[in-house]
């Protein structure tokens, strides 16, 4: 039996820890919202479980949550996601494109959110209303044995009604197969980005997937999130249940997951080299309702 190494990850705990109260002495009284979707998350599967993604990414999402995963790629990887149905007229996308080389791994990838041609009251001026935030993300990732680790390099766009403010700063991630059925990941995200006048907050996410040998086909990931400004801490949990067909050309998957109060569900189609999936989000404010993400996948 593989023994598992509890004072490494005890290590790494403690440094995340400490971070985290770094980040909350350090906080102001105003709590900072800006760029809400950065905290959430991209990709059905992902939706699907709730989020508790940082420790398992090894998709083209993983720009998004952990770039440490994007060494995992077996060679391209390409991911979209479309969200439906959001309150509000809200929008919400993803597209990454990313590919592992000799050096490692590079990924491209963009997230959207927003609202278009909103009216406006002739009391309140008269008009339509347009609300946009983009992010671009440049990402490097790279692994030694067990371990691998992840930068990006983002931009932030803010752009309300025509009037735009930009900014820039990095994320910071890491995956430890530190038990062959366990994986820990660690990332810090949106260091040092002022868009305007609002500063983003950092984040910090830290994550377990569990893949017990014992049940073939099941994976468990677990996963906590401190953001800055905030007191208090944010707990994701999920599961997926995936089958392959004998002749390993299709699969299937079926998943749940709670993101700090929210629930959700999902399913997923495998055919060859391509992921077709689908998640029912429920939104953690309740006036925002629910609504559905879809997303397709390749890895090559």
């Amino acid at each position: 039996m593989t023994r598992i190494p509890w004072g490494k990850i005890a290590v790494v705990v403690g440094v995340f820890s400490a971070l985290m109260v770094g980040v909350t002495t350090t906080a102001t009284a105003e709590d900072n919202h800006a760029f809400p979707f950065l905290r959430t998350g991209v990709g059905a599967r992902a939706w699907g479980m709730g989020n508790a993604y940082v420790a398992i990414a090894g998709d083209a999402t993983s720009a998004f949550f952990n770039p440490a995963g994007l060494s995992k790629l077996n060679k391209w990887g390409f991911a979209t996601m479309m969200s439906v149905d959001m309150a509000f007229d809200r929008k919400h996308n993803y597209a990454a494109l990313a590919g592992n080389f000799d050096f490692g791994a590079l990924g491209f990838s963009w997230v959207n959110s927003g609202i278009d041609d909103v009216s406006i009251s002739e009391g309140q001026g008269g008009g339509a209303f347009n609300y946009s935030q983009n992010v671009f993300a440049l990402s490097y990732a790279n692994q030694s044995c067990n371990f691998r680790w992840g930068v990006n390099f983002l931009i932030l766009n803010h752009d309300v009604n025509g009037i735009s403010n930009t900014g820039v700063g990095g994320d910071l991630g890491f995956q430890w197969d530190f038990h062959k059925e366990a994986t820990l990941g660690l990332v810090g995200q949106h260091f040092g980005i002022t868009v305007g006048e609002d500063k983003v907050p950092a984040n910090y996410r830290l994550g377990v997937g569990i893949h017990p040998e014992m049940l073939e086909g099941f994976t468990f990931p677990f996963e906590i999130q401190k953001t800055q400004h905030r007191d208090d801490i944010a707990f994701r949990v999920g599961g997926e249940y995936a089958y392959v067909f004998e002749n390993e050309d299709y699969g299937t998957a079926i998943r749940a997951g709670v993101d700090d109060g929210a629930f959700s569900v999902g399913a997923g189609l495998r055919f060859k080299q391509f992921m077709l999936d689908y998640a029912y989000i429920t939104e953690k404010e309740d006036f925002l309702g629910e609504n559905h993400k879809f997303s397709l996948i390749g890895n090559f």
